[in-house]
């Protein structure tokens, strides 16, 4: 698949993923047994808190990133309201000394930005990373997970027979992609792909339990 670089967001997906899981993950540690933290999201943390000066922050928060994913793999209820959001990314922020500027991209992105990338919901925002939102939320602000394991395993066989058809790889990316044309073809059943990291533990492992080899091309392929 080909993408359109004048239409590549200024925050990337995974930025606003790993600050999604950072503000639910913050105050927790990872269990240390867990998967390591995906590279792209491991990568994106480190870089952005390189560039706003804030080094010294990059443990405590991939620490946070890794156990909000643990979590929302334990629990798919989880959930977390805008302002709760926005108090944890004020607190991270102010105890590094950051603050947003006009033109500078700070980590963990605003509320407004992750609004402004999921049109303006923030329960699409959330159930982009793997959360849903539910009717009667806990106290805690926790609802109900939004796709069935059969889904998972629907998306990943329709992905993986796509690829096979037109020939692309089974990487994380190709699936979103491959899901964002889906969907502007109708499609609302396909979950997103940090929600099917999160379910999987791993882009791979998804992948693995598919019957697809990691990185490689789909079964079809030549």
């Amino acid at each position: 698949m080909k993408r359109d670089p004048m239409a590549a967001p200024s925050v990337s997906e995974s930025a606003i993923t790993a600050s999604l899981l950072f503000a639910i993950g913050l105050g927790q540690t990872p269990d240390p047994q867990s998967p390591a933290l995906a590279a792209d999201l491991k990568e994106t943390v480190i870089r952005m808190l390189e560039d706003q000066g804030a080094s010294a922050q990059v443990t405590q928060a991939i620490d946070a990133v890794r156990a909000g994913r643990d979590a929302v793999a334990a629990d798919p209820s989880l959930s977390l309201s805008a302002q709760k959001y926005e108090q944890r990314r004020s607190q991270f922020l102010a105890a590094q000394g950051s603050a947003p500027g006009r033109g500078r991209k700070v980590w963990p992105v605003g509320a407004s930005t992750i609004l402004k990338r999921a049109s303006g919901s923030w329960s699409a925002a959330l159930q982009n990373v793997g959360l849903a939102p539910s009717t009667r939320a806990r106290p805690s602000g926790f609802g109900t997970a939004r796709f069935s394991e059969e889904q998972f395993k629907a998306a990943l066989r329709d992905f993986t027979a796509d690829g096979g058809r037109a020939g692309f790889t089974t990487s994380y990316q190709s699936y979103v992609d491959w899901r964002k044309l889906q969907q502007q073809g109708g499609r609302s059943d396909l979950p997103s792909g940090p929600s099917i990291r999160n379910s999987y533990g791993s882009w791979n492992a998804a992948l693995e339990q598919d019957g697809v080899q990691p990185g490689g091309t789909t079964p079809d392929e030549s």
